[in-house]
Formats: structure tokens, C-alpha cells, sequence
């Protein structure tokens, strides 16, 4: 579960945003529905079970993605992939020379496996110059660790708490971090428990995408490969009033028949060499003839695109409610109707699991009270520095029978284009 992302001077972004999932305290509006309990008792507010975040393009929603794609991939890979030396992939706001030269800054607040945990770093291209993971085991804060590099000693000065076991394993972990690598990876690489859940959080819990064209449809026909998890792909397919009757799977041996006309020959022997003897999986669809209700069959090719996006798609989306998943996605209404992703809402708030949904869109049919509280709705527009600032609708206290789509598209609460009147013909 998400509590919170926090962000500063990364890409468009130049002081700190903050991405809150905490429930507005006080606020009792669709509370059973769209907000649960985190089960940590008393202390903690109920969390938000969605967020959408509206702004013009260019505000900055893309890069709030990006910055929590980037925190997990270095969480999960700076150890193991980068090399001693490599650059790490960061960019600091550039339209000032103080931020230029400045670190950027993350942080994220989660709930894995009964524990909460603050964790962040800073890092600039060349290294990371500080990091810390606060941990709360019995509800109250232990800094298990604080990593800071120290400009005088060119090394890294490390703070273990009582708490943090490993004894002289902490210091081994230390030794074998390098600067362009977090100490949570290492330690992880080398056989860490104790991290263990949090990291499974990056690992497991969160998934990240840019769109839902970046749903790979491997996953979904891995899933109809077993016959109840296929009748659930199904019957999510058909409550975008798709009428698929049934999906099956169609088994190929690759062969040259399969490659396309005019294929140069020294590809073409390349990928028979390559591909020798592989099976390719792909799904057929059902629909039933109107007429005499029978089943009849549709290959990939005679489908919309939309319906392969979706059926992409439905794999990773029961996964995210089954597994209760943090699910981040940029763009969610690119390949869907309007509709389906209204559906897809209101499906998660009434699972009364405790998965989440974030996620970047230019759909205004989104905002309806019936749907979204205040504090679910998020805006995003740039400054007079040209830096990305992010607040919610619940800023503006709207009233209960407030009209939040034509108040946004008024400009009431920002977030939208500043277009200019133009002359198309020059008169």
C-alpha cells in the first residue's frame, strides 16, 4: 500500500511534491467505497483505494510516473546492473543554475506485509549522497539506516541503528555499495532479510507503466492457460460489452509460412535459425452469430485494436486487484473508451480490496463526485519558473453539488491549457 511519493528537482519538477494517499481526515464521502483501512491501528489514516492526476501537456504527470519508475528500478537493479562508474540515469530541473548543480531528492512512505517504512535517497549523475529507510515495527519511527557522503573524506558515512540486525554483516553491506549504487540493493544482493519486505514492496507490490499499450499480452495468455483464470479474462473482457463468448489458445510451430512477404533472405534465414522449433501462443477469440447463436472464431488479426489492448491488459489488472497491487499508469485512457475506464473505477472502489490505482488522464468524465472525492483528484500545471507544482481538488473545498468537470474546464482549480487566440489565416 501507497502512503505517499515525494519528489524534488527532477525533470520538470523543482521543490518538493508530495502524492498523498491518505484519506482527507474528517472528510466521510464515499469512505467505504473508495478509501480502506490499512490495518495498523489506531494513528494511521484509511488510504485511498485511487488517484487521477489532470494538468495540460507538458505540466509535469508523466514525470511524477517516471520519478517513482526510476526510484523502484534503482531499488531494484542499481546494484545488480550498473558497473563501477556508470552514470545514473537522474536529471535535476535545468531553467536555474542552482537546481543544475543540485541533488535530486525521493521519498516514498509504504505499508508491506503489517510494517510501514519511509525510504528515500538523493543522487545526482555521479552518485548517491544520501539515503535512509525509517521503519516503524511497533508504530513507532527506527531509522534502520542513514547513508551520507562526506565531500571532505570523499566517502560515505554510514549510521546503523540498534534496531538494523547484522551485526559487522552492516559494515560488509557498507564496504561493498559503490556510490552510483543504493545501500538497499547491496545489502539486499547480499542475503539481507531484514529488508526483505520492503524490498518486495519495489518488487511485488508496485507496478509502473507508461501506458496501457505497455501491458505486453504474454501475461494475459499465460493466465488463459488455466480455465478459471481464463473465464475471469473473459467475463472482465465482456464487461466492456466486448460479447467474446469464449478465448482460447491457438499453438503454432514457427515456421517460414509465418514471416511476411518480401523479407530479406539474410533475415529471414537468421530468424529460421533463431526460431527453429519454438511453439508461438496466440489467443483466439469467440463471438456468437447472431443468428444461430453459434460460436465463431477470430484470429488477432480480425480484431480492433482496442480489443487487444484490452485483452493485454485484463492479465495485469485482475492480478492488481487478486494481489492487491499498487498499479501506476500514465495515460490510462490512451487505448480505453472513456467509459470502460469510468468502469474500471468504480470496479476497484466496490472490490473492497486493498489494491490502488493511480493514474495520469485528459478524460473530464472522470470528475463526478458520484465517483471521485476531492482528495482522489489531482492537478498538475507549471509555474511562472516553468516547474511543475501538484495539488488536490480537495484545496478548494468544493460543495457537494459543485459541477467539478465544467469547473475544471473554466480553469477554477488550474491544471489546464493556457491557449492563446490565433489567427489560422493571417487577417
Amino acid at each position: 500500500m501507497l502512503i505517499e511519493f515525494s519528489v524534488t528537482n527532477y525533470r520538470s519538477i523543482l521543490e518538493r511534491q508530495s502524492l498523498h494517499m491518505a484519506a482527507s481526515c474528517g472528510f466521510k464521502k464515499l469512505e467505504t467505497l473508495n478509501t480502506f483501512d490499512p490495518g495498523l491501528g489506531a494513528g494511521l489514516p484509511r488510504l485511498l483505494r485511487s488517484a487521477v492526476l489532470y494538468g495540460p501537456n507538458a505540466s509535469g504527470k508523466s514525470t511524477l510516473i517516471h520519478a517513482l519508475k526510476f526510484v523502484q528500478e534503482q531499488v531494484l537493479n542499481s546494484q545488480k546492473e550498473s558497473q563501477a562508474g556508470d552514470a545514473i540515469d537522474v536529471a535535476p530541473f535545468k531553467l536555474t543554475a542552482q537546481s543544475r548543480q543540485s541533488d535530486s531528492e525521493f521519498e516514498v512512505t509504504f505499508i508491506e506485509q503489517g510494517g510501514r517504512y519511509e525510504y528515500g535517497f538523493c543522487c545526482n549523475r555521479e552518485r548517491f549522497t544520501e539515503e535512509w529507510l525509517i521503519a516503524y515495527p511497533l508504530g513507532r519511527a527506527q531509522k534502520w539506516f542513514h547513508r551520507v557522503f562526506d565531500a571532505g573524506s570523499v566517502k560515505d558515512a554510514y549510521k546503523f541503528s540498534t534496531h538494523f540486525l547484522g551485526g559487522r554483516q552492516r559494515q560488509t553491506w557498507a564496504a561493498q555499495t559503490r556510490p552510483n549504487a543504493l545501500f538497499f540493493s547491496t545489502a539486499i544482493q547480499l542475503n539481507n532479510e531484514q529488508l526483505k519486505p520492503a524490498f518486495d514492496w519495489f518488487k511485488l507490490r508496485l507496478r509502473v507503466v507508461d501506458s496501457v499499450r505497455g501491458f505486453d499480452p504474454s501475461y494475459t495468455l499465460r493466465c488463459c492457460g488455466d480455465d478459471e483464470e481464463r473465464k475471469k479474462v473473459v467475463a472482465f473482457m465482456n464487461s466492456a460489452d466486448l460479447s467474446i463468448a469464449d478465448i482460447q489458445l491457438k499453438e503454432t510451430v514457427f515456421s517460414s509460412d509465418i514471416l511476411p512477404n518480401g523479407i530479406p533472405a539474410s533475415l529471414k534465414e537468421k530468424l529460421l535459425k533463431d526460431m527453429a522449433g519454438r511453439k508461438l501462443i496466440e489467443p483466439l477469440f469467440f463471438h456468437k452469430d447472431v443468428n444461430t447463436q453459434e460460436s465463431v472464431e477470430f484470429d488477432e488479426s480480425e480484431e480492433s485494436d482496442g480489443t487487444l489492448a484490452l485483452f493485454a491488459f485484463a492479465g495485469p489488472w485482475l492480478d492488481v486487484i487478486d494481489n492487491q497491487r499498487i498499479l501506476v499508469v500514465d495515460e490510462l485512457d490512451t487505448s480505453l473508451h472513456p467509459l470502460l475506464v469510468h468502469h474500471l473505477v468504480k470496479r476497484l472502489h466496490h472490490e473492497g480490496t486493498k489494491a490502488q490505482l493511480i493514474f495520469t488522464t485528459h478524460d473530464t468524465t472522470l470528475l463526478s463526485q458520484k465517483l471521485l472525492r476531492s482528495d482522489q483528484v489531482w492537478f498538475m500545471e507549471k509555474d511562472a519558473k516553468g516547474a511543475t507544482r501538484l495539488y488536490p481538488l480537495s484545496d478548494f473545498s468544493p460543495r457537494d453539488n459543485e459541477a467539478i468537470e465544467r469547473g475544471y474546464l473554466n480553469g477554477r482549480y488550474g491544471g489546464i491549457p493556457n491557449l492563446q487566440e490565433l489567427d489560422f489565416y493571417g487577417g
